[in-house]
């Protein structure tokens, strides 16, 4: 796995050498097919985190199986209102919006906190891979990161964009195959699925539908359901990586074409994955290896029940780490297809938001040279940060989105300020993003620092009746720090009244799911943002730039008087002849509109 991607960036890097421009780079030369890119674009979002991460959620707090449906309604989000605007703007940095419809301040706020996000999830994507290899060959951890880190910054900075996609492509088949394969033999290993289904029932959970509306419960339909849907959201609209793949179509309708087809993948591959972790709980019902000892974190379980049931067949065990490494070399989800996505993207922001004001007049050699270094360093740093993730008290999921729900949620927020709210004014959208993201900052850190009380954890129960005596020498985890949940049984009651009192804020705020982060912060923004911009004085809609105005409803299949009503007093969107000078700041003048252009046309 590691040589095959070295060796597509070593072949574009060399077909594509006299094509030494930044467009090209970044966006494919913006010619890249709907249909491969759609599949990179949906292993941007399959890694490691969902071949390991998943499993591990659903062998410890049951089936969670609404997770794979989440990604639909954000899918329908981007594809009606982002990808129009993405591809009528032209943004290679998807943060210039918020210079042109609010104030440069808000543009790079925006862009570093995108940057801190996507280092802690690349950090988190390429640390996964790194406990499954460790688990079927005698390299530590340390020198499993090294290596991967290594591999991603290579054929990223070589091949490009192009390099990306096609890998993309051919590791999700692998990501697939080794998903499956060990679904396949753990099933068969068990006696089927109906003895798998008995011991998720006994256990308690089939739980999938639980409807209990409290906000501190950790998995419900309502905190699986709009939880992952407000993260998802903040992925595929507002993320660098996706605005950078959207933009390698030639036209929207490519684009939304691949966003489309991006979803079906996600749907499969969680659906493997969760049934992944009920077949994996089966196996090991009365013989818990976290709990014998045998392993000392929980994401290490699929990684030692894959070695434990191919041991007998070379080279399976294989395939399944190569599939984890897939996900991590592509950009969300896999480690290689994960962390080169989001090195690249990350590069990308660099130049534009902090590099390119200061030094307008580069050529397209200097540029390519300094993305390349921005690469490395980039590569460097998240793999600093892998090393750091092994002593997080979390799980891969509950780390993951975490941090996305406490970052990304408020940049969704002041984006749906200035998409579909003409009064907001940009001193009312920087308060907002500031005030939700310290918010939802205090109660991410109050939610890592304190365990959540039992009866909200819901910890599945787990049971040692039956383990032999097992020669666990050979199994080098040793150094893995792991954040102990607590149980009623092992709590005693005088401490339980004491650490989880009615009102105190383990019990209350500290206690809410970490999936309901990215919804608090989006509200919290929004509600901020809007009085913010009334008290400072609000906008006039009718002194609104059109061009970075999207009404909820803009269709021709509705009345006139209904699309009047949903603009809100905007104008309708016209452009100059040359309308070179229109898209700017709203601290300096904006040129007068007078020709209508439709979504499908582009400004610049």
């Amino acid at each position: 796995m590691l040589v095959f991607a070295m060796g597509i960036g070593v072949f574009y890097a060399v077909r594509d050498r006299s094509k030494k421009n930044i467009q090209n780079y970044y966006f494919g030369g913006r010619q890249i097919s709907p249909i491969p890119l759609g599949l990179s674009m949906s292993a941007s979002f399959i890694s490691a985190i969902t071949i390991i991460g998943f499993p591990t959620e659903t062998y410890l707090f049951g089936t969670i199986f609404w997770y794979c449906f989440s990604s639909v309604f954000p899918t329908m989000i981007s594809t009606c209102y982002y990808i129009p605007l993405i591809h009528r703007l032209k943004l290679t940095s998807i943060f210039m919006y918020l210079e042109w419809r609010f104030h440069r301040s808000l543009r790079i706020i925006a862009s570093m906190l995108s940057i801190v996000t996507m280092i802690f999830y690349m950090a988190n994507t390429i640390y996964i891979p790194g406990l499954a290899l460790n688990a079927v060959s005698p390299l530590s951890l340390e020198w499993t990161i090294i290596l991967t880190s290594m591999v991603c910054v290579f054929y990223t900075a070589l091949g490009g964009m192009k390099a990306v996609v096609w890998t993309d492509a051919v590791q999700s088949l692998i990501m697939l195959s080794g998903s499956l394969g060990a679904l396949i033999k753990a099933t068969y290993l068990v006696g089927g699925m109906d003895n798998v289904w008995d011991a998720l029932d006994q256990s308690g959970r089939l739980n999938a539908f639980e409807m209990n509306p409290d906000p501190r419960i950790r998995y419900s339909f309502w905190t699986v359901w709009f939880g992952v849907a407000v993260t998802w959201s903040g992925a595929l609209c507002i993320n660098q990586v996706m605005s950078q793949r959207y933009l390698s179509c030639s036209s929207v309708k490519n684009a939304r074409i691949a966003a489309m087809v991006a979803v079906f993948p996600n749907i499969i591959f969680v659906l493997i994955s969760v049934m992944t972790g009920c077949v994996m709980y089966a196996y090991y019902q009365h013989c818990d290896p976290v709990l014998n000892g045998v392993v000392k974190k929980p994401d290490q379980l699929l990684p030692y029940m894959v070695v434990e049931i191919f041991k007998d067949v070379p080279g399976m065990a294989g395939l399944f780490v190569s599939a984890a490494f897939s996900g991590t070399l592509s950009k969300k989800v896999f480690v290689f297809s994960t962390v080169s996505s989001g090195i690249s993207s990350l590069a990308a922001l660099m130049l534009e938001d902090f590099i390119l004001p200061r030094k307008p007049d580069l050529g397209e050699v200097a540029k390519l040279t300094i993305s390349k270094i921005i690469v490395v360093a980039f590569g460097g740093l998240v793999m600093c940060m892998a090393m750091l993730v092994n002593y997080i008290g979390a799980t891969v999921i509950q780390f993951g989105f975490t941090v996305a729900g406490t970052l990304m949620g408020p940049l969704l927020g002041i984006y749906t300020l200035g998409l579909f709210f003409p009064w907001a004014t940009w001193k009312g959208a920087c308060i907002g993003q500031i005030v939700g993201t310290l918010f939802t900052s205090w109660l991410a850190v109050g939610g890592l620092v304190y365990p959540s009380p039992p009866s909200t954890v819901h910890l599945m129960p787990r049971s040692i009746d039956q383990c032999p005596v097992q020669d666990v020498t050979n199994f080098t985890t040793s150094g893995y720090f792991m954040r102990t949940f607590p149980e009623v049984s092992t709590l005693p009651e005088v401490e339980s009244n004491l650490l989880y009192s009615d009102g105190s804020l383990q019990n209350t705020l500290y206690a809410i799911s970490y999936l309901h982060y990215g919804p608090i912060s989006l509200f919290v923004t929004l509600l901020v943002g809007l009085l913010a911009s009334f008290i400072t004085g609000a906008n006039k809609p009718a002194d609104a730039n059109p061009l970075l105005f999207v009404p909820l409803v803009g269709s021709d299949i509705f009345p006139k008087k209904v699309l009047k009503f949903f603009r809100l007093g905007v104008p309708e969107i016209k452009v100059d002849d040359d309308n070179s000078e229109f898209l700017q700041p709203q601290d300096k003048p904006v040129v007068k509109p007078t020709k209508l252009i439709t979504d499908n046309e582009t400004v610049l």
